[in-house]
Parts: structure tokens; C-alpha cells; sequence
């Protein structure tokens, strides 16, 4: 059993539960899906050109040369002897370990003398391996160059690399003090698919999303967790490595970890090559330091391109990451790949970063199990995101999510706030919560995201004490080949080019936001608030410094979205042909709907204040439901008590003329129409739209229902309880009541009453309506394009709803 405390990425094995279920959070929304798409790839614009990748070097010095290998400190290795090259490596290695000399340090540890560095110096050829190369402190592992060496693992010993790298820091003999190794230009690959893997360029893994060879058909034969690239340990330096062929974690950097660098390596599964869904560069475990650079991801790898979780001042920088959603459908495996994920890491530096098809994000770590490392949580704290460039991710471009959990005896209890350095132990009846905030995210380009350019989340507000700032961002078409509202987890979001839900005194300021005018799919430029969220942004600054504005062009709707603002969305959209039809939407207290807009690619194509001209399958004849006509007046209409009922011309919801109630005294005004006919079981909804004839007037309930007769001759009045439909004088409201047919029920009468009225009131009704089943609003577009995409919004005097979205054939 090895050392946990000091040795390789034993516990992602306990973390897999919880790593599938956050990728489970991710996936289980859109609820309310504009186009069904593959969701970790967008549909290319035209003209998009994705990075190249290259096995050429960037940064990293020509490969080390025989001629340079002339003293002792550096051993020449035979050549590969096609069997196992495990013993004479591993004697070199120990040989090279005893040419090594320590560093000298002095009583403040700062380095008087640095240490005397070995090498073991691999031929041309691939070494095959059957346990794992442990280098000791201060001993270096070098090749020929990243096409010319290779290290590969035996398959039949997978057992020997359970939880485990090919290339390894000997954790178990360390010595302290300023170590120094580098494991440089070879490729490292870990015969997934046996015999695979060589530099061959290719656009798919051989037989894409199988079980590696030594697992067997079943993948059953072998661990899940065997033959990880490398594992690397305090001062390490990987440069120039290509990782390809691998069932584990190609690079692990873990338990404590410090100053290592990661820097101009290359990751793949090029000929014929395939890799387990692990991180690419992997681990966390309160690491410090680490230096991942001038990286490339080529589009047929698996799993994140950066994967830590619990560490502090990580900077990722100048890599670049492509993701096909072509290669996970031909998987099979529509998860997300290429992302880089930051959790529960402080101090962070995401900089210049170029990723296509993959986002970043800062969060916690509290999606995992709440034990070991995971018990207390960490938020993203005082971390940099700047100059990086994200094209098509399937989801957000850039997010940064605040959370925390609840324990103690009744699981109430939230963490107790504490740093870097706090933590409980596993006998706490409480976890400690690092709190989150004062991260940038700034000086961005983000393009063609499936969501939201940029997000702010979180489910507890107590989990974030600081201000962000979202300054000088570039976000093109967000959205785009994506949704229009998702669930972020922590409430539901519309597609916006930014998206806050949390913190006090968040600066957003002088971000560009912008989409093709032809084909919009950006709703809007920052949306303020989520649906159904536990947390909601306050005192959010819009106005940089220097008079910074944040800049919004050709959205869908608003420059700004204030989720305090909206109505509820329409329900149960429906196309019938070129007709749409949908339930009226649930009016809120405070936000009275004034009607609904038709979107088609971004464009209003209609807008029915109030509602439809006329309601779909309406049982009552148009001189019920209208008063349009002169002669008819009032007919079919019988007053309540304390009711006149009068038709007046000029002032219609949709046409020329409406029905007025005025009152004789104090209680409430109300009328009833014929007796119809309905079929018990059924469901119905009577509906009507409303407006006082006054501002005296104003301010009273409406509410929509029905008079039921009985076969024994008695009746009953069932009427809406939805406290917030209120007239006003300046616009029309709409009530509504939803009922199923009692079994006994002979007739149903419509019955309509506005409540709390007093001598002299009046108010106007029009637009009335019974309708079996639920929908009372419908809308055509007759010369529309086939397969078109529509979305319905209701809306109130200062913002849409979230959208609904429907395809008319």
C-alpha cells in the first residue's frame, strides 16, 4: 500500500461518484432547448478556423544530443531490447541517483549551493516497461527527442501501474531541500490500444470510446485506473512530452506538491491510440505552485485538459486545447472533454489560454464526497482569468461558481468561514469553509458558446465576501447552436453574453457583447438574476473607474435583464402546422404580463399585447368572446350583483370595442354567460382580459372562473385564487382559471368577478373565453420558413420572460 499522504492520485477513485455526478448537474438542463445539439460542440460559423496542433516544440530547447551527454552526471542507455527495459532502467536510475549531490541550503533554507543534477539519457526506439520508473530526487529522465523515445507500459503487468504512473517521483525517498528533475522529449504511452499511438497525425482514435485492450472486452479484466503518463513530484520540471495511449491520468501533479512546471508537452491519441475519460493534467491535493504552459490538447483527447482540485497559486498559461464533438459522438460519449476546471483553487492565473470547443471553469470542490481533502470547501478566491480566447464551448465560455453544504445533526449547518490554512479533522462535527471572491475575469475574447459567454453563480450567498470585476471582455454570438435557458444548478439563466446571480458589489463593466444580425442568438447583454435561484446579485456596478460602459450590440432582447423584473415563462408551446398555440403565462405579484412576443432567428416576427386577436378552439361564439359587434351589445351576458353591464366602443384589448362593469357598491363587480355543455373528466380554462376605466379604479383582483350545475340541481362557482392578477388604468391584464370537469357536472357557465370594487367603479373586459384543455393563446406566421425555429416570451412593462422555443415544420 502506498504512502496516501505523499504519493499518486489514489483518490480520484473516490472522487469519480461525485466527478460524474457535477458532470451530471452540467447536463441535466435545458429544460427549454432552442435546437437539440451535440452540447459539447456548437455548429461552426463560416470561416472558423480551429488551432493547429503540432509536435513541434514552442518554448523548449532542441532535444539533448549523445555529444551532449559527456560526463559522468549523464548515463547513456542501451538501446531498446524489446523485452521488458524495466531492471535496466531502473538500475541506471538508481546509478544516477548516486552521482547526484543535495543542494546546500542555509538555516533560512534559501540555497547557498544548488543541487548536482543526473541523467539517464534513453536511445531512439520505445522502451517497453513492466512497473513503474521512479526517479529519486535530482535524477532527470531524458530522450531523443518527442518523436524519436518512447516509454511504454507493458500490458500484461497493468497490475503493476493500479493507481499509478509509468513515470513517477519516488515519493517514498525524498530528501528536503531545492530538488531538481526534468523528464523531457519522449513520448510516454500507456498501450490503451496495444501496439498504438504512434506520431501519425489523424483525425479519430482507432476505435474511438472502447475499453483499453488490457481491460478486456467487458472492461472487466484490468482497473479502470491503470497506466497513468506521469506523476510528478516537488520541482519537477515535464517539457516536451507527449502523452498519448492512456487509461489513467497523463500528467498528476498531487498531496502536496510543490513548484512544478508543466510546460510545451503535447497530448493525443494519434495512431490509433485511444485514453480513459481522467484528466489530461490532473490533482489538486493542496499542491502550490504548479506552472502549466505552452501546452497543446489535440482534438482527439479524452477527459479535461486541466483538471485540480484543492490548490493555491496555479497559473495556467499560453495553452492551446481543441475539442470535436465529431470524436465524442463517435464515443458515443456526449460528456464534455478539453475543459479546464479550477476547483476549490485560490490565487489562481488563467492567462492567454486558447481553447476551442471547451471552457474554463472556477468553482468548489463541494460536488465531491464532503470526506478526506473534501470536507471543507474551497471557493475561487483571488484568481485571474485574462487574455484567453474560447471558441464554441458547449457550454459557458468562462464560469465562476460560489457553494458550500449543509452538515451537523440535522445537516443545517453551513462551514464556518476560514483560510487557506484552517481546516476541521475528521472527528469535527462541522467543515470549514474557505469563502470566495475578488476574482477578474477580464480583457477575454469569447465566441459561439452553447450558453452564456460569462457566469457568476452560487447557491449560498455566505460562500463569496468579496467583489468580482468583469471588465474589457469580448463576447460574439453566445448561444449559438445552444439554449436560450438553462439550469446552472443554482437557478435558470437566459443565454446572455453575462450572467450574475450572486454577490454584493460586483463590477461588470466595459465588456462587449455582441451577435450576427442575421441569425441572433445572444438574448441578452447582461442578465442580472436567475429563476428559482436561492441567491441574487445586489449592488452591482456597471460603470468602470473611468466612466467604462459596458457596450451591447444586436441582441435579441435588452441590453440588461433583471430577473426581479420578469414574468413567468408560457407553458406547454405547441405547433400544429404553421399555428403555435400555448398556455396564457402565471402572472407574478407585481409584474402584470402586458402580452407576448414571437421571436424567429432572433427577430420579433409577432407581438400580441394582451394576447391573441382571437383564443383557439374558443367555445363561445365571437359575440361572447368580443364586443365587436354593434348590434349584439351585451347579449349572451348576465349581470352579477352590484353589476351593470354596458358596451362601450373605442376601447378594445384587441379591436374597437369592450364590455364595462360598473359597480352600485362596495364588494365586487361579476357577470355570467350562458350554460354550455362539457364532458366530465375534462379539463377546461376559462379566461378573460381586464382594465379599469380609471386610476381610482385601479388596483383590484381579476379572476377567471366558471359556474358548475349539478345533476341534483345545485351549483357551485370555482374561480382562479392568483392574487396578482390586478388591473390597472394604463394597461390591459389577463386572468385565467384551469379546472377539470367534476364527474357529475350537467353544465358549466363562464363566470367572471373583480374583487374590492366600490360605488362608481368601472372596468372594462374583453377577450373572453372557454376553451377545453389549456391553451388560450395562438399565434400563425403563414408565409414562415419551413423547420423554423420559433420562441415565445410573455412579457411585463419591463422585460421578456425566459423564452419557450417550438420547430414548425
Amino acid at each position: 500500500m502506498p504512502n496516501i499522504s505523499r504519493s499518486g492520485p489514489n483518490r480520484r477513485e473516490r472522487r469519480r461518484n461525485a466527478k460524474l455526478a457535477r458532470r451530471m448537474v452540467a447536463a441535466a438542463v435545458l429544460p427549454m432547448v432552442a435546437v437539440p445539439t451535440f452540447p459539447s460542440q456548437a455548429a461552426f460559423a463560416a470561416g472558423s478556423t480551429p488551432p493547429v496542433y503540432s509536435l513541434a516544440a514552442t518554448v523548449a530547447p532542441a532535444p539533448m544530443t549523445l555529444a551532449d551527454c559527456n560526463d559522468p552526471t549523464c548515463i547513456v542507455a542501451p538501446a531498446p531490447s524489446g523485452n521488458d527495459d524495466y531492471p535496466t532502467l531502473n538500475n541506471l536510475i538508481l546509478l544516477a541517483a548516486g552521482r547526484t549531490v543535495p543542494a546546500v541550503l542555509d538555516a533560512a533554507n534559501n540555497v547557498v549551493t544548488p543541487a548536482t543534477t543526473a541523467t539517464v539519457f534513453l536511445g531512439e526506439g520505445t522502451y517497453r516497461v513492466g512497473k513503474v520508473l521512479k526517479l529519486p530526487a535530482n535524477v532527470n529522465l531524458r530522450g531523443r527527442g518527442i518523436t524519436a523515445t518512447t516509454v511504454s507500459m507493458i500490458t500484461a503487468n497493468n497490475v503493476n501501474f493500479n493507481y499509478a504512473s509509468i513515470i513517477s517521483w519516488d515519493f517514498n525517498h525524498q530528501i528536503a531541500g531545492a530538488t531538481s528533475n526534468l523528464v523531457s522529449d519522449l513520448t510516454v504511452n500507456g498501450n490503451c490500444r496495444e501496439g498504438a499511438g504512434q506520431p501519425v497525425p489523424s483525425d479519430m482514435p482507432g476505435r474511438p470510446g472502447e475499453f483499453c485492450d488490457f481491460r478486456g472486452a467487458d472492461g472487466k479484466a484490468a482497473s479502470t485506473n491503470s497506466g497513468g503518463g506521469v506523476s510528478a513530484g516537488d520541482n519537477w520540471t515535464v517539457r516536451q512530452v507527449r502523452f498519448t495511449n492512456l487509461e489513467y491520468f497523463k500528467v498528476w501533479v498531487g498531496n502536496g506538491v510543490t513548484n512544478v512546471r508543466i510546460v510545451d508537452n503535447r497530448f493525443d491519441n494519434w495512431g490509433g491510440a485511444e485514453s480513459g475519460d481522467e484528466d489530461n493534467v490532473g490533482g489538486g491535493s493542496r499542491n502550490d505552485g504548479v506552472i502549466v504552459e505552452y501546452n497543446q490538447f489535440d482534438k482527439t483527447i479524452r477527459g479535461n485538459s486541466f483538471d485540480f482540485t484543492n490548490a493555491i497559486r496555479t497559473t495556467v498559461r499560453n495553452n492551446v486545447v481543441r475539442s470535436d464533438g465529431t470524436i465524442a459522438t463517435a464515443r458515443k460519449d456526449k460528456s464534455l472533454y478539453g475543459n479546464m476546471y479550477f476547483e476549490g483553487i485560490q490565487q489562481a492565473a488563467v492567462t492567454d489560454n486558447v481553447l476551442w470547443g471547451a471552457q474554463i471553469a472556477l468553482k468548489s470542490n463541494s460536488l465531491y464526497a464532503h470526506s478526506g481533502e473534501n470536507k471543507d470547501i474551497t471557493n475561487p478566491r483571488d484568481s485571474i482569468v485574462s487574455g484567453n480566447r474560447i471558441s464554441y464551448s458547449g457550454e459557458t465560455g468562462i464560469s465562476v461558481t460560489y457553494d458550500d453544504y449543509k452538515d451537523g445533526p440535522n445537516a443545517s449547518n453551513l462551514g464556518q468561514p476560514g483560510s487557506w490554512t484552517d481546516k476541521s479533522t475528521p472527528t469535527d462535527a462541522f467543515h470549514v469553509v474557505r469563502l470566495g471572491g475578488n476574482n477578474v475575469v477580464r480583457d477575454n475574447v469569447i465566441e459561439y458558446t452553447g450558453r452564456s459567454g460569462i457566469m457568476v453563480n452560487g447557491s449560498y450567498a455566505s460562500a463569496k465576501n468579496a467583489a468580482d470585476t468583469i471588465a474589457g471582455n469580448v463576447v460574439h454570438n453566445a448561444g449559438w447552436g445552444g439554449s436560450t435557458v438553462y439550469d446552472s444548478g443554482a437557478g435558470y439563466f437566459d443565454t446572455a453574453g453575462i450572467g450574475l446571480s450572486i454577490g454584493v458589489g460586483d463590477q461588470v463593466y466595459g465588456n462587449t457583447i455582441e451577435d450576427d444580425p442575421a441569425k441572433k442568438t445572444t438574448w441578452y447583454g447582461i442578465d442580472l438574476g436567475a429563476r428559482r435561484a436561492s441567491t441574487s446579485p445586489t449592488g452591482t456596478v456597471l460603470t468602470g473607474p473611468a466612466g467604462e460602459v459596458n457596450t451591447v450590440n444586436n441582441v435579441i432582447g435588452t441590453a440588461y435583464h433583471d430577473q426581479t423584473k420578469i414574468s413567468e415563462p408560457v407553458t406547454n408551446l405547441a405547433a400544429g402546422g404553421k399555428v403555435l398555440n400555448w398556455d396564457e403565462a402565471y402572472p407574478l405579484d407585481g409584474r402584470p404580463i402586458r402580452g407576448y412576443r414571437i421571436y424567429r432567428d432572433g427577430n420579433v416576427v409577432g407581438d400580441l399585447p394582451i394576447g391573441s386577436v382571437s383564443i383557439p378552439n374558443n367555445i363561445m361564439t365571437a359575440d361572447e368572446s368580443n364586443f365587436e359587434n354593434a348590434s349584439a351589445g351585451t347579449a349572451g351576458w348576465v349581470a352579477g350583483t352590484r353589476t351593470t353591464l354596458t358596451r362601450v366602443a373605442g376601447n378594445g384589448s384587441r379591436g374597437n370595442a369592450s364590455m364595462a362593469l360598473t359597480s352600485s357598491g362596495t364588494g365586487e363587480v361579476s357577470f355570467s354567460g350562458r350554460k354550455i355543455n362539457v364532458t366530465p373528466g375534462q379539463v377546461y380554462t376559462s379566461v378573460l382580459s381586464a382594465r379599469a376605466m380609471s386610476t381610482a379604479a385601479a388596483g383590484k383582483q381579476v379572476r377567471a372562473g366558471v359556474r358548475i350545475t349539478f345533476a341534483n340541481g345545485t351549483t357551485q362557482k370555482w374561480a382562479t385564487s392568483n392574487k396578482t392578477a390586478i388591473d390597472s388604468y394604463a394597461n390591459w391584464i389577463t386572468s385565467y382559471y384551469t379546472f377539470t370537469v367534476p364527474a357529475d357536472a350537467v353544465s358549466v357557465e363562464p363566470w367572471y368577478l373583480i374583487e374590492g370594487t366600490v360605488a362608481g367603479d368601472a372596468h372594462l373586459v374583453d377577450r373572453l373565453g372557454l376553451v377545453a384543455g389549456t391553451r388560450t393563446e395562438q399565434f400563425t406566421e403563414a408565409n414562415g420558413p419551413a423547420n423554423a425555429v420559433y420562441h415565445v416570451v410573455s412579457y411585463t412593462a419591463d422585460d421578456n420572460s425566459m423564452p419557450q422555443s417550438v420547430v414548425v415544420p
